[in-house]
């Protein structure tokens, strides 16, 4: 693995935390999404891939794919929190 994978596997993880915080909840998707419009499209077009297992691969995918979903639900539990929050303090204002 060289720089720019990292890097670019570093953007892909912390934009997907911006968006999965987000109001809209479809924001979260894109990332996850994409990926997995990629990983289709790697597999089915039968391109060079570094796990040599046919059953190797879309397990990978899968567990990818599993932690995206799991972030993305953190992030919504994030947001609904943090609403919550806003909600509280404009209601102790009131009173």
């Amino acid at each position: 693995m060289d720089w720019s994978t990292i890097l670019v596997i570093g953007i892909a993880i912390l934009s997907h935390n911006f968006l999965s915080t987000r109001a809209n909840v479809y924001w979260g998707a894109i990332i996850p999404g994409s990926f997995l419009a990629y990983c289709g499209w790697v597999l089915f077009t039968k391109h060079q891939i570094l796990i040599d297992h046919p059953i190797k691969a879309p397990l990978a995918v899968l567990f990818v794919l599993s932690i995206f979903i799991v972030e993305w639900g953190v992030g919504r539990d994030s947001y609904k929190k943090k609403q919550e929050k806003e909600l509280n303090k404009m209601k102790t204002r009131d009173i």
